[in-house]
């Protein structure tokens, strides 16, 4: 068997043909990645370790479908999705459980629009889209890293080199942008 790590289309191309290489060589790439996202959310093993195998599972189901152009971009949203669900599986008993994320957001949104009025889930991603590629590149990925993939100021101190210090500054100086420019585009 090739040790080599495979390239992204090729793992790509394993998942359309439903070869089951697929996911040991997605593994083989992207296990500890996996791990990351699901563990920053869940920030326990046991439910980690559960919810990393449900994102093989879904990658299985999807890849097809979707045949992403960004790989390890797909596997982090796939990730993501899939330990918030077992987050709110997990804590569906404790309605007041706080989960760091761009949700801080959700109870700001105006909700007093008709439904022709209603926010265009497409105009708000282009919006955020356009708000991160304006940042400096270490801002866009501490506010990313922490609200994105949920990793702690901690860790991204260590991943960024950029002292923690320096981390909160940036992710309060970010957000208050962030608040202002949803309040002028009248999302907030």
């Amino acid at each position: 068997m090739n040790s080599l790590i495979k390239e992204d289309i090729e793992i790509v191309e394993l998942f359309l043909q439903k070869d089951e290489n697929a996911i040991s060589e997605t593994a083989k790439k992207y296990a500890k990645f996996i791990f990351s996202i699901c563990n920053g959310i869940l920030h326990q093993r046991q439910d980690t370790e559960e919810c990393v195998n449900t994102v093989y599972q879904k990658l299985w189901e999807s890849v097809p479908k979707s045949k992403p152009n960004d790989l390890k971009s797909y596997i982090a949203t796939v990730a993501r999705r899939a330990a918030i669900d077992c987050y709110r599986t997990r804590n569906r008993t404790k309605r007041n459980v706080f989960l760091v994320s761009l949700d801080d957001y959700a109870d700001l949104l105006v909700d007093d629009r008709s439904v022709e009025g209603e926010i265009n889930p497409d105009d708000l991603a282009y919006f955020l889209n356009g708000f991160l590629s304006g940042l400096q590149e270490k801002e866009r990925v501490c506010f990313v890293k922490r609200y994105y993939f949920n990793s702690s100021v901690k860790e991204i101190e260590k991943q960024t080199h950029i002292p923690r210090s320096s981390v909160y500054m940036i992710l309060e100086k970010v957000k208050k942008e962030l608040k202002e420019d949803l309040m002028k585009e009248g999302y907030l």
